[in-house]
């Protein structure tokens, strides 16, 4: 564990903490890491070979020029929507799917964002593990359904462990895989046909103009990536140190996370060198060309890269199946979900999903431009600008005891625009509803009603909607506690006082309790106050004292 400037550990949690990294919960101040062990744990899906490929097989139907232009369209829109949601995640310790409660949804109704958001992560899952699984295949000659099970099996061990593994074995593989694309990069730029093949790039992409539908289409794909890429951002973010935290913190933290792994290297580094690798190869599939360039080397290459990016993806997709059964609530551990994740993106390879990813994204697009309008125009405009929710807007409350089951500010912004969209994304695909137009303008539509109809709504309802009750404070001057029913040390703002257990317990277990009738949301103040705190912990008193220090250090800045 890393150490703050005094004696006190800057990660504080027990070994669950450690494996699930609060999955399922707030994530207190006790339990950050800093921008540099973020970025490095982001670096596994960002340097994809996905991100190779993309671009690629996007140039060969819309146009170099028209994915040009998309990267900068996917640069400048990334980064502004990543600094937002960091920026909420870090600030509040909670993932897209417990800020979605709160941001005009409900407990039950961020339930099916949830579930669209872990199709995007399997589906991300099922395409690097075909690309691996293809580098197999090519390197030793075995048929591509043994390939997509031996893939499968490699990285069932691997996805059980948490944002401190990875950081670790983003580390230790990050040498290993610029000195990869370095020799990559070398044997392709010392082709002596090398000029001839980028400047007839062009001729790879028959018939494509620049503008128009091309644009269009292009814009539309990257649509589907950004929306992803977004709540992965914030399900990082809410682990990034602030000044709050018992990790140390600088200010630019939120932009460079915002920017560097994603914006910048994903989508510009990655997609150049996408491009120029398509260009001498005439080969989209980085596992086919990896292999056909340097051999022995690039297989290696192949394997250390989705390693790397396969991590997160399993990582993201367990969290999401965590948080959508926890409503149900089934509650094993993260790493049972990240199994699940494994199983199913290997039945995805033998759908040949890789084939179908510009389809595929552009339906996804729709779904999460729906999401994001939602909650975007919410904590933007109804909680940011109006001031209308918990603490005038500034607490985001995610707590099943605090929480009605739906939100109709959200939910019917999300129903209304989600089928709105896929009937004009199904109608262009089949050459209905004015054709590929509908289809990739789909997006777009989907998330300007969305935002419309949840601004009218909100505005409408002033946060009546938000809250079951009025907020009921911690009544005591400390900042962390260990919740007295699975001892894990949590916020105190995420503890509330359950009738049931007779105890004030962490929002983890609340969302566990079955067969309670919700005495909690029908009580008086005053009769749950009456309910005990969790005695003070030796071990924590130490802890209380240093963030006590860093709040009042915080507010005389």
């Amino acid at each position: 564990m890393t150490t703050t400037s005094n004696t006190v550990e800057a990660n504080v949690g027990s070994e669950a903490a450690a494996r699930d990294d609060y999955a399922l919960r707030q994530v207190p101040p006790t339990w950050r890491y800093s921008r540099s062990a973020l970025i490095l744990a982001l670096s596994g899906g960002s340097t994809a070979a996905f991100f190779l490929a993309f671009p690629a097989q996007l140039a060969t139907g819309f146009g170099v020029q028209n994915v040009l232009i998309g990267m900068v369209y996917a640069l400048v829109l990334q980064t502004a929507l990543n600094y937002v949601f960091i920026r909420t995640a870090s600030r509040t310790g909670l993932n897209s799917d417990l800020m979605s409660r709160g941001l005009a949804l409900g407990f039950d109704g961020s339930a099916w964002t949830t579930l669209i958001y872990w199709v995007t992560w399997v589906i991300f899952f099922g395409i690097e593990g075909q690309i691996l699984a293809g580098a197999l295949a090519e390197q030793i000659g075995i048929p591509s359904w043994l390939s997509y099970l031996i893939v499968g099996g490699a990285f069932l061990p691997l996805v059980i462990y948490g944002i401190s593994f990875m950081y670790r074995f983003q580390k230790w593989t990050l040498l290993l895989y610029a000195l990869g694309i370095g020799i990559l990069l070398v044997n392709v730029l010392t082709k002596p046909n090398l000029g001839d093949s980028i400047s007839n790039i062009g001729e790879l992409s028959e018939g494509a103009t620049l503008g128009g539908l091309g644009l269009l289409g292009v814009i539309a794909a990257y649509n589907g990536l950004i929306g992803n890429v977004t709540f992965g951002h914030a399900d990082i973010g809410r682990l990034l140190a602030n000044d709050q935290s018992l990790a140390s913190s600088r200010r630019t933290d939120i932009f460079w996370l915002s920017f560097l792994p994603y914006s910048l290297v994903a989508y510009v580094l990655f997609g150049l060198l996408g491009l120029l690798f398509w260009a001498v190869t005439k080969e989209t599939n980085p596992g086919t060309y990896f292999v056909q360039l340097i051999g022995v080397i690039g297989f290696l290459l192949i394997i250390v890269t989705q390693l790397r990016i396969n991590l997160i993806n399993a990582y993201s997709g367990s969290l999401c199946l965590a948080n959508f059964f926890s409503r149900l609530q089934i509650t094993p551990n993260r790493s049972f979900w990240a199994v699940v994740m494994v199983v199913i993106g290997v039945v995805l390879m033998f759908g040949n999903i890789l084939d179908h990813v510009d389809k595929v994204l552009t339906f996804e697009g729709v779904l999460i431009a729906a999401w994001i309008g939602v909650i975007f125009t919410d904590m933007i405009f109804v909680r940011g600008r109006a001031g209308y929710g918990p603490n005038n807007g500034q607490f985001i409350e995610y707590r099943r005891a605090m929480l009605s089951h739906w939100n109709k500010v959200g939910v019917l912004p999300l129903v209304v625009s989600t089928i709105l969209g896929s009937v004009l994304a199904l109608g262009g695909a089949t050459g209905k509803l004015g054709g590929e137009v509908s289809l990739y303008l789909s997006g777009f539509i989907t998330f300007i009603v969305a935002g419309l109809l949840t601004l009218f709504l909100g505005l409408r309802d002033r946060g009546r909607s938000y809250a079951v009750r009025d907020l009921i404070g911690w009544p005591r001057d400390d900042s962390v506690v260990e919740c007295p029913l699975d001892h894990e040390v949590v916020s105190t703002s995420d503890m509330f006082p359950c009738p049931y257990h007779e105890a004030w317990i962490c929002s983890h277990d609340c969302m566990g309790t079955r067969g309670c009738g919700e005495q909690c949301k029908t009580l008086s103040e005053e009769q749950l106050l009456q309910i005990p705190l969790p005695p003070r912990t030796e071990r924590l008193e130490s802890v209380n004292d240093r963030l006590s220090e860093k709040s009042n250090t915080s507010e005389t800045l």
